[in-house]
């Protein structure tokens, strides 16, 4: 089983409108990735913030993604926020279910 089926199912709600982009850029990157601990996990996802944005994800952390950016207030921006508190708890979950 692929690491992907961990992100099949979106969130109802997001942080910002970069999120979904950074969301289904990182299920396209895990088609080819075996599953993994859950700790692996949220190492993998805090990498490819950092390759992408040049910073490290924290709570308070907002960054702007060009490659996200499709129009909007919020164009491109992910929220550090969103994903420590809502995005990577809710695949870790999943993940452990699996």
């Amino acid at each position: 089983m692929k690491l992907s089926v961990i992100f099949e199912e979106k969130p109802k709600r997001w942080g910002f409108r970069g999120d979904p982009y950074f969301w289904k850029y990182l299920q396209e990157r895990a088609e080819d990735m075996e599953l993994c601990s859950p700790e692996e996990l949220e190492a993998w996802i805090r990498r490819e913030h950092a390759a992408l944005s040049g910073e490290e994800m924290t709570e308070n952390s907002i960054v702007r993604v060009e490659q996200f950016a499709h129009g909007g207030m919020s164009s491109g921006g992910i929220s550090g926020q969103w994903w420590t508190e809502d995005g990577l708890p809710l695949l870790k979950s999943r993940l452990e279910r699996t």
